[in-house]
Formats: structure tokens, C-alpha cells, sequence
């Protein structure tokens, strides 16, 4: 009788558990609702691909714009300045003003198109930009909502984008003057007119920002959250400020350490963007040469798809950078099918190890690629390292956590595969210092951590002494947790 009532124990706390019996193959076999759970516990390490003013949502924004006494334009859903006029209503009155507060919402995201299943988001995704007004200025409140939601995502390290410059740099008069087509030329012209005189109060307005994350947060577990900084730089401009802003984004990496690297941002089949794609390379690679090959490269490339542009603006992008550009990782990639000789670049990717930065949420929304359409499952065939990242979460209405459960459901990823995306997360970031892994290969460890020779004080030295590592340890940390509570995913 005993064993009989221990046998239904067993069995009654197993019908409670989690699922078991799934190793490596088989996460999809956990329902969406398990399936969330678990990932939502996940370590993550790093989010490396996310526009700091798309991280909050446009309740979020509605929230701060009311704090600021901001007002919303009642025709557009834009937070604008007060005092409220005529065409304007104060934000916090929109609490009470459900028309006006979904229209807003609305206007701030793609969430009408979620509600009638129509994913075709572009000019609505990149629209909610210009209608945040006011409210994304406040930087500060910015980072510190970013490590709230990291610590919520179980991510530990963050790569944010966002516009570092000063008045110079967006005077147009100053670098239209300055501008001749010449590089060398140019470049010369801007540092006659005091571009980089601007560095010193752009690094103050990052302690500050700084300083206000910190005070926002206090003692919150997101404090932990590391944050630097990507400058991005507009590629809808004119060749002049283009030029002008990567002067100016190069000598600051160079400046300040928590700049870490630049990337070229905006919708990448924009008329601008896509006549001076070329341009745009040749002067990366101007500055990139320049300053030595010093400031870590990411960019945005193949976000494209043929109901967006021609055939031959389809065909190279991503090419470009491969064959031509210092990058070491790129975002997108989506148009890889439609790149001239695409074969070769997957080689010459996993070669170069360049890492691509997947963005399965945002594709979906923006361009409509998803499932088998989207070439996911080709790199990782290929065996190019791939992250997974957010982009802009706020505006998408999703999390890093999502991104990672639309792997699973989307793209059939399974938990290894998952785990060595959230390995490369980190591996592949602009993080100081030596990796804890020999070679990029996960599980040969550097002598002085590794547990058959190395003593503790040389790895804590070790990690003392680079922050990548020091990142990873920790992540891995963090996974030998998570996997002893759901050991079946071993």
C-alpha cells in the first residue's frame, strides 16, 4: 500500500512539473503557454540590436509626456510641449479621453495592425518615431526603462542606439560649407570649423544621463544591467551631414569608452538611403582607416524585400559590407536570396565569423518575412553565428523574451540553439577585454578559468581584468541555475 501511495505522489507532482523527456529537439513540443514560461526565465546574455527611444511602449511614453505636462496633438497622436493650445489636449486628460488615448497608442506602435492581423507595418513602424516628441528626450528615463525591461527579459548586457552629437554636427549651413565630395578635403574643412568642440559637452550630457538612470533606479536588480552606447547616424540625410555625423560619431568612440561602436540607421529603402548605399560604405571605410580600425562596426543591411525596391537595389547590400566594409556584425540580412552571389557570402560570413543580428519580430512587422520566408535557418546551416535581438520592442509591442519564443514557434530553434545565440550575444559584443572561450568554441574555456587548471584567484584576476569575460562568466553562471531547475533542456 505504501509504494502504491508513493507511486501516485510521484505521479501527481510530475502531472505538475513542467513537461520532461525534451532534450535539445524537442522545446517544441511544449505548448506556447509552457513554452513562454520557461523561456521567460531564460538567461539572455545581451540585447546588441535596440533603438533606445523604440524600447518603451507608447503607454510608457504617455505616462512620462502626462509627468512632463506634454500634450498630445489631437490629429496626429504627436506628444508635443505645453502649454496645450488649440489642436492639443494635455496628456494627463487623456486618461479620461479613451478616443484620444488609443489613437495615440495607436499612432506610437504598430498594435492596429496586431489587432486586424495585418502585419504590413513599415510606414507605421518607422512613423512612431517622429510622433514620440518630447517625451524621448529625457535620456536618463530612457536607459533606466531599458534595464528595467533587460532585468525582465533576464538579459544582463545591453547595446543601445541613439544620436550622440552636438550643435555642430547639425548645422546645416556649417557642413554644407564644409562639404565637397572630397573626403580628405572635407574632413579637413569640418576640423577648421570646431566639429569636435561639441565632444566635451556630449560626454557631459552622457554622465548625466547617467547619473539620472542611476538616481531612477536606486537599488532596483536592474541597476546590475550594463549598458553602452552604439551612435547611430541617419542614412536619409544628405551626403554632407552623413559624412559629418561619422566625423563626428568616430571621434567620439575614440573619446569615451562607453561608445562602442556606430551603425547607419533609418528605413533602408528610402530613396536617400538608397541612391548613397554605396557612399555611405566608401565613407565607413574612410573613417574606419582612419581612425585605425579602432571603433567597432555594426549596420543595418538587407532589412529589404521586393515589394520595397527593384531587383538591383535587392542584390548587394548586404554584399557591400561582406566584401568590402570592417564590420563585424550586420542587422537584418533578410534579402540574403536576392544578394548576387549569395552562396559566397554565407561562406565568406561564417569565415569572417561575422555575426548576424536576427530580428524576427520587427521582419515580421516591417517587411512581412517570417517562417520558411525568412533565411534564419539558412545561416545556421551555414553555420554564420546569429544573435537574437529586440530592435524596437516598444513600438513592435514585444520583449526580448518574445524574440526568443518566436525562434522557437517561428523558426523550430531548439534550446541549444538558443543558448549558443544567447553565448554569441555576448561573444560577439563590443565589450572590452579577452573572451572566457579559446577560439569561439563554447566549452574550451581560457586556462585560468578552465576547472581542470585553473585556480581561482588567476580566473578572478582573469575577469577582473575583461569585461567580456567577466559578462560571460556570469551568464554562464546564470545557465547552470536555469538548467538545474529544468534539467530536461540538458
Amino acid at each position: 500500500m505504501k509504494k502504491i501511495i508513493l507511486l501516485c505522489a510521484l505521479l501527481a507532482v510530475a502531472s505538475c512539473a513542467p513537461r520532461t523527456g525534451l532534450k535539445n529537439q524537442n522545446l517544441q513540443t511544449l505548448n506556447p503557454v509552457e513554452l513562454r514560461m520557461v523561456i521567460a526565465e531564460m538567461p539572455k546574455g545581451a540585447d546588441l540590436h535596440t533603438h533606445l527611444s523604440g524600447i518603451p511602449y507608447a503607454e510608457d511614453y504617455l505616462k512620462w509626456a502626462a509627468d512632463d505636462n506634454a500634450c498630445i496633438v489631437k490629429s496626429s497622436g504627436k506628444i508635443v510641449a505645453g502649454p496645450c493650445g488649440d489642436g492639443t489636449l494635455a496628456a494627463k486628460d487623456a486618461y479620461s479621453n479613451a478616443k484620444i488615448w488609443n489613437m495615440a497608442v495607436s499612432g506610437l506602435s504598430v498594435r492596429e495592425n496586431r489587432r486586424d492581423n495585418q502585419l504590413w507595418g513599415h510606414d507605421q513602424f518607422f512613423g512612431a518615431f517622429g510622433k514620440m516628441g518630447v517625451a524621448k528626450y529625457n535620456t536618463g528615463r530612457l536607459l533606466a526603462h531599458a534595464a528595467k525591461q533587460a532585468a525582465r527579459d533576464h538579459a544582463q548586457y545591453l547595446e543601445v542606439m541613439l544620436s550622440l552629437y552636438g550643435p555642430k554636427s547639425r548645422d546645416k549651413d556649417l557642413i554644407n560649407n564644409a562639404w565637397t565630395g572630397d573626403f580628405e578635403e572635407s574632413l579637413k574643412n569640418l576640423e577648421k570649423l570646431n566639429l569636435y568642440s561639441d565632444i566635451e559637452a556630449v560626454v557631459g550630457n552622457i554622465d548625466s544621463a547617467e547619473r539620472e538612470k542611476s538616481r531612477i533606479l536606486g537599488n532596483e536588480p536592474a541597476k546590475k544591467v550594463q549598458i553602452k552606447y552604439i551612435n547611430q547616424i541617419s542614412r536619409g540625410n544628405d551626403p554632407a551631414s552623413v559624412f559629418a555625423q561619422l566625423a563626428f560619431a568616430f571621434k567620439l568612440a575614440l573619446s569615451d569608452s562607453r561608445v562602442v561602436g556606430i551603425n547607419l540607421v533609418g528605413p533602408e529603402d528610402g530613396p536617400i538611403a538608397m541612391r548613397d548605399y554605396e557612399l555611405h560604405m566608401k565613407m565607413v571605410n574612410f573613417f574606419d582607416s582612419r581612425c585605425g580600425h579602432m571603433v567597432p562596426i555594426t549596420l543595418h543591411a538587407g532589412e529589404l524585400t521586393p515589394a520595397l525596391v527593384t531587383p538591383e537595389g535587392l542584390s548587394n547590400h548586404i554584399g557591400l559590407i561582406v566584401n568590402g566594409v570592417n564590420a563585424r556584425r550586420i542587422g537584418h540580412a533578410v534579402d540574403l536570396p536576392y544578394e548576387k552571389g549569395a552562396e559566397s557570402l554565407i561562406r565568406k560570413m561564417k569565415k569572417r565569423q561575422m555575426a548576424i543580428e536576427i530580428l524576427l519580430g520587427s521582419n515580421d512587422a516591417i517587411l512581412k518575412v517570417s517562417g520558411k520566408k525568412h533565411p534564419l535557418q539558412t545561416y545556421l546551416k551555414a553555420g554564420v553565428p546569429i544573435v537574437l535581438a529586440s530592435d524596437d520592442m516598444g513600438i513592435a509591442r514585444s520583449t526580448l523574451t518574445d524574440e526568443y519564443v518566436r525562434a522557437v514557434l517561428d523558426q523550430n530553434m531548439t534550446y541549444q540553439q538558443l543558448k549558443e545565440a544567447a553565448r554569441n550575444s555576448l561573444e560577439y559584443s563590443f565589450l572590452d577585454g579577452d573572451s572566457l572561450w579559446i577560439n569561439k568554441v563554447y566549452g574550451k574555456m581560457v586556462k585560468a578559468c578552465s576547472e581542470s587548471s585553473g585556480a581561482k584567484y588567476e580566473c578572478d584576476e582573469f575577469l577582473s581584468e575583461n569585461p567580456k569575460a567577466n559578462q560571460q562568466w556570469n551568464l554562464e553562471k546564470q545557465f547552470r541555475a536555469f538548467e538545474s531547475k529544468y534539467s530536461y533542456l540538458n
